[in-house]
């Protein structure tokens, strides 16, 4: 059920599912961070091997952390630290910060699925209903509606597979908690999945649908064989672009060429899986949306090695409420900018312009 908010929230933000935390004043957002970060700290450095090395070769305690201003003090973590520190003795590299009993998923990122050593992610039932929550937000913001059709295009291991859709409705998902009709499609050989993906598209005409903006364009070739156009084969309203590593972002002139053939709304979503990061548009497609009471994303320059810096760089990521594998200030290779003026929607939450 949508929660009720004032009549003035109601005036600037659409399709809103958290009103109060989606349009927090940032005194109060930045306010909730300074005190998870504290908690977050203090959780990684009792139980992550690796963070406490990192945080003791800089003779950092938790009691140092106090405000936001003192995470610059905690130094980042990069893949390359992630492999180093995995050893068969240790497959979690030092970061697993909870009992293997408590742990309802392990994963490897599919963009990590060649490159070895393995760097797992876990999660526990509680990370699980933070990022339901926080996927739940987006596809509302998205404009998602209760009874929708939806495809999802996705490998069964990805995150978003387990998390978006219910399997058999045993865990709550975005499915369950925002009913919608869920047709997935496995999109791992294009050759046999494209076929598939389109045919199932032009049959069940879903009103949203989440892809890549790679295989949505061998969609279009697909279904140009039977002599149609995907706004008259397809015609979703909503079409999600996820960005994942090898996949292209949704530039401006993309975008645009898919809004004249396929007609609809059409979004970039940022899928970093190895911390469990998801950032996307609203319809304003001024930025992406990050949901900042769960993380805080900062800038570095790749030059440097500096850290928050004012321009775009790439995006560090500081999980704030992740039990099982959380990572503090972990160095992606996605490039962006950070902005933190209210976006046009009326969200006060920090958004992501991708670098293109």
């Amino acid at each position: 059920m949508f929660i009720t908010i004032s009549y003035k929230a109601l005036r600037v933000v659409k399709n809103v599912w958290r009103g109060k935390i989606e349009t927090m004043p940032r005194k109060e957002i930045e306010k909730l961070q300074g005190e998870k970060l504290k908690r977050q700290v203090q959780h990684v450095y009792n139980n992550s091997p690796l963070h406490k090395k990192k945080f003791d070769e800089k003779g950092i305690k938790p009691g140092d952390i106090k405000t936001l201003t003192d995470l610059k003090k905690i130094p980042p973590i990069t893949r390359e630290d992630m492999k180093k520190a995995v050893t068969p003795e240790d497959i979690f590299g030092g970061r697993l910060c909870v009992p293997r009993d408590k742990l309802w998923l392990m994963f490897n990122p599919p963009e990590m699925m060649v490159q070895p050593p393995l760097i797992l992610t876990a999660i526990t039932h509680n990370d699980r209903e933070a990022i339901v929550e926080q996927l739940t937000r987006f596809m509302v913001m998205a404009g998602m509606l209760r009874g929708d059709i939806v495809q999802l295009q996705a490998s069964q291991w990805e995150l978003i597979s387990r998390l978006l859709e219910s399997v058999h409705h045993v865990h709550t998902s975005v499915q369950t908690t925002f009913p919608f009709t869920a047709i997935p499609v496995e999109c791992t050989l294009s050759l046999l999945d494209v076929p598939r993906m389109t045919y199932l598209a032009s049959f069940f005409k879903p009103r949203v649908l989440i892809t890549t903006a790679d295989v949505a364009k061998l969609m279009v070739k697909e279904a140009e064989k039977e002599k149609k156009g995907p706004k008259e084969a397809f015609n979703p309203q909503i079409v999600i672009h996820r960005t994942r590593p090898g996949s292209p972002i949704l530039k401006p002139e993309l975008r645009q060429e898919f809004k004249q053939t396929w007609g609809g709304t059409h979004l970039n979503m940022l899928d970093i899986q190895d911390n469990h990061f998801f950032a996307m548009e609203c319809p304003e497609c001024n930025g992406l949306h990050l949901w900042e009471d769960y993380f805080i994303v900062e800038t570095m320059d790749p030059k440097t090695g500096e850290i928050d810096t004012p321009g775009t760089g790439n995006l560090v990521i500081t999980n704030l409420a992740e039990e099982a594998t959380p990572i503090i200030r972990y160095v992606t290779d996605t490039k962006g900018k950070i902005v933190k003026e209210p976006c046009s929607c009326g969200r006060t939450h920090a958004r992501i312009l991708l670098e293109t």
